[in-house]
């Protein structure tokens, strides 16, 4: 019998997931797949499947001295776990468990605020979390660039998982509230305390249908938290992947917002002067663009499909998730803002072409003008001193060739064709003009009849009485 994907768990797990800062370049054959940190159970096989589109893993350790922010439950250990996605995004999980006593909704609340505003106080030991991963990464030789790149910090997404357990999960199951409403422990920890949970409002909360089965399970979520309740722990990290596919594309969209507002800002600021600072320009934005398309395809587009892990829960979970995130209205105005860079590119190359025709022609224009000046200047010469080479009766040996009121008849012979020539050609170039085909007599017959027809009836309307 295939085993349930339900569960009652003892203590009360705590997903927490961050997208970090700045990107990181770990090469292909130090990546390993996802599953190896998360138990994902029969998920497994769609996971590895899909391995190269979805964030890989680069560590996984379980630390015991691990301290959260003040206000914080305090936890006995953490497994942390640093993958990263195909465009090289950093994603930090951290997943704890939270004592009995300290399993009720308002202190569960109480750690999710402080680990989500103040989450660059938690610390390994005496060193900040960030910190950390970063001697990590150097112990390990994970990077190629560790020691180039800015430090790790925490980015602005983040998203929090809650999987009760003990009493409180026991307390959620029993809680039966009809439709879409949801009770006050699922509002306090949703919305992480910030609202009065008695109200009896959903206040945005989320419970997908699919997945809530009275007495069983439960799922509710807002944008930043998760609550799930009596499923299996590979359905609950199933689950925690496909929120950090919502969180990773979420944390793209911005950055190739601001991607995409720094490259205008080039296009903008660039002083091009010559047609080597155009193509300059040209190149880096062509590259800028085709970062955001990629960043677009591989890191918001691949995350806002389900199919990825095709199972039932984890598409429902992931399309409830991605509705309240407003994905599809986010990519759908970020790839309006890549076209508009790629538009001004578009113009950019087209005033590169024609800069460069400009100086092709004018190139041509200046070497045919020297060219036909030689040949002006070559020519007469060559023909006076073709005559004055020639033993005949014509030429007097003992006359200079410069005696030009002996030779005049010579030399006006030689430079008569070329100059006439020159005067023909300044006139033809003066009648040269831009002329455009007139229409035919009948054409301008139809369009006079037209106007006037169309005249007349407006007359017509205009004389009517109430005008």
């Amino acid at each position: 019998m295939p085993r349930s994907d339900a569960a009652v768990r003892v203590r009360t797990r705590l997903l927490l997931m961050y997208h970090l800062t700045p990107q990181v370049h770990v090469p292909d054959d130090r990546l390993r797949p996802l599953s190896e940190a998360l138990g994902l159970g029969r998920f497994t096989a769609h996971v590895e499947a899909a391995g190269l589109l979805l964030p890989r893993l680069v560590l996984h350790e379980r630390v015991r001295e691990i301290t959260l922010p003040p206000n914080a439950a305090r936890v006995d250990g953490a497994d942390i776990t640093l993958a990263v996605t195909p465009r090289q995004d950093p994603l930090l999980f951290v997943d704890v468990e939270v004592p009995d006593e300290a399993g009720d909704s308002d202190t569960i609340a109480e750690t999710l605020y402080a680990t989500w505003q103040d989450r660059s106080a938690i610390r390994v030991g005496e060193v900040p979390l960030t910190a950390w991963l970063d001697e990590r990464l150097r112990a390990y030789g994970r990077t190629d660039r560790t020691a180039d790149r800015p430090p790790l910090a925490f980015g602005r997404n983040v998203h929090q998982s809650v999987f009760p357990g003990a009493a409180l999960a026991g307390r959620l199951l029993a809680a039966h509230v009809p439709g879409d409403a949801v009770g006050q422990d699922v509002v306090t920890i949703v919305l992480r305390g910030t609202l009065d949970s008695g109200t009896g409002a959903t206040l945005g909360i989320r419970r997908p249908e699919t997945l809530n089965n009275a007495g069983q399970t439960m799922v509710a979520h807002g944008r930043g938290v998760s609550l799930i309740v009596g499923y299996a722990p590979p359905v609950e990290n199933a689950f925690g992947l496909a929120a950090a596919g919502i969180l990773t594309a979420v944390a793209a969209v911005h950055r190739i917002r601001r991607q995409a507002f720094a490259a205008l800002e080039l296009d903008r600021a660039a002083a091009v002067k010559t047609t080597d600072d155009a193509r300059a320009l040209v190149a880096q934005l062509s590259h800028r663009l085709n970062d955001l398309q990629l960043d677009l395809s591989f890191s918001v587009e691949v995350y806002a499909d389900t199919i990825l892990v095709p199972e039932l829960l984890v598409e429902s979970f992931h399309a409830s998730l991605r509705d309240v995130s407003s994905l599809a209205d986010a990519l759908a105005n970020t790839s309006r803002i890549v076209e508009r860079v790629n538009a001004v590119l578009a113009t950019r190359r087209v005033g590169l072409e024609t800069a460069a025709q400009q100086y092709a022609e004018d190139r041509d224009r200046v070497l045919a003008a020297v060219i036909a000046a030689g040949s002006l200047l070559a020519l007469p010469p060559a023909l006076l001193l073709a005559y004055f080479g020639v033993n005949s009766s014509d030429v007097d040996p003992s006359r200079s060739i410069l005696d030009f009121q002996h030779y005049g008849v010579a030399y006006a012979i030689a430079w008569s064709p070329f100059l006439l020539l020159i005067l023909v050609g300044l006139l033809a170039r003066r009648r040269i003009s831009l002329r455009l085909p007139a229409p035919d007599a009948a054409t301008s017959e139809r369009r006079t009849r037209r106007f006037r027809r169309s005249l007349r009836s407006w007359l017509g309307r205009s004389r009517r009485p109430g005008r």
